[in-house]
């Protein structure tokens, strides 16, 4: 009996040493490690025997246990679909928004090692990353820097600069073998909600990334059953300029999206400019019901760095103040807004489209406390300590 188990045992030993490229320890290739290879994986690399390393046991006990021994195989927002049998462990991020997201599923900060220049300089809403590596933008990114860092998975958009996009991850997965290339936009109420839950499924947080859903969703559609019922020509006339002025958007832009879900009516919707400039005499003909302005970037004044309440007053100040604007409804009636790029795009969308659905419709969502939903943010999902009764400045009034 001794022998027989012996020999069992050196057949398992030899039969792991030849580990598929795929999960480790797979000798048959079959696609799925079960507890018989698991055994025959960490035997073999007790004794010394095979090419199986320490980390490769780790990554097989991670499938084993968390994947229930197979690969596990998802379709991110590009339609390239991945086939996950290592959990991730060196991550570079080039997407701010994929990069809040990681945090709001609990992932593992430490394993994030490079981001992109933009959240590197963010240090009071990523105070995490000072420390990290810089690796430029998607736009320009540092790849010597990026290629001496041994990634082994990479965040990047989905839908936007696709061309440049595309460039770097051909030059990740040239130059770095196995790689895993991801890509989701995290800023669009469409696709959010999936992308959070194949985000989470990709990290093992999906505990997290069903609570995170779970609140995302009751925000976002709360609004839209909340305006569903509002017949076309009863919607909040409202006109919505971005950073410059008079330039606005129309429909198929991000923005407009969100007015849109809020139930508000863009007349500058039907432009063939996706962010047109108007004529300021269009504006004043248009006659809005309700007028929001969009501060941050450009504009350099509120969001999480200070409380700098005043810059947003003085904004919307010029724009009461403009030749004719008297006239318009939303003047008269004191419903002129501005608000913080920060919680209108990014996956911080939603806040901003509560802000908008609290403007257009207060009587209908006299329960809606978009502040309260910004704390619950940014304390139970960010995990940041920041009070916005104290810091940071994002609407006015």
């Amino acid at each position: 009996m001794r022998r027989l188990f012996l020999l069992a045992i050196t057949l398992l030993l030899i039969a792991a040493t030849a580990s598929a490229a795929g999960i480790p320890g797979d000798v048959d290739g079959d696609g799925v490690l079960d507890e018989r290879e698991y055994t025959a994986a960490v035997l073999t690399y007790l004794v010394g025997e095979g090419d199986l390393t320490r980390t490769d046991i780790q990554d097989a006990a991670w499938v084993l246990t968390r994947l229930d021994g197979r690969a596990l195989t998802v379709t991110d927002s590009s339609g390239q679909t991945l086939t996950i049998s290592r959990p991730l462990r060196r991550v570079v991020v080039f997407s701010g928004e994929a990069l809040e997201t990681l945090r709001s599923l609990g992932f593992d900060m430490d394993k994030v090692v490079a981001v992109d220049k933009y959240s590197h300089a963010k240090t009071t809403f990523f105070p995490e990353c000072a420390g990290k590596e810089n690796v430029g933008s998607w736009l320009s990114p540092d790849m010597e820097r990026l290629l001496t860092l041994k990634p082994d998975a990479v965040f990047l958009y989905a839908t936007i600069t696709v061309a440049t996009c595309d460039e770097i991850q051909q030059k990740l997965e040239a130059s770095i073998p196995g790689i895993r290339v991801l890509r989701f936009d995290c800023f669009k109420p469409t696709t959010y909600p999936d992308e959070i839950r194949t985000i989470a499924a990709v990290t093992g947080c999906e505990d997290r990334g069903d609570e995170f859903a779970r609140f995302y969703t009751e925000v976002m559609d709360g609004i839209r059953a909340g305006t569903a019922d509002i017949p076309e020509g009863e919607k909040t006339r409202a006109y919505f300029e971005y950073w410059s002025d008079y330039k606005t958007f129309a429909a198929g832009s991000g923005y407009n999206e969100k007015l849109e879900i809020a139930g508000g009516y863009n007349p500058f919707a039907g432009e063939s400019a996706e962010y047109p400039e108007i004529d300021p005499e269009a504006v004043i003909v248009s006659n809005p019901e309700v007028v929001v302005k969009l501060t941050g970037q450009q504009l350099a004044a509120g969001g999480y760095v200070g409380h700098d309440i005043a810059s947003l007053e003085a904004t919307r100040s010029a724009i009461i103040k403009r030749p004719g604007w008297t006239r318009l409804a939303a003047v008269a009636d004191d419903r002129v807004y501005v608000i913080h790029s920060d919680i209108l795009g990014g996956a911080q969308h939603f806040i901003g489209t509560a802000y908008l659905a609290k403007w257009f419709y207060p009587e209908r969502f006299a329960d809606l406390d978009p502040n309260a939903i910004h704390q619950r943010y940014l304390t139970g999902f960010q995990g940041l300590d920041f009070n916005l009764a104290t810091e940071g400045a994002f609407v006015y009034p």
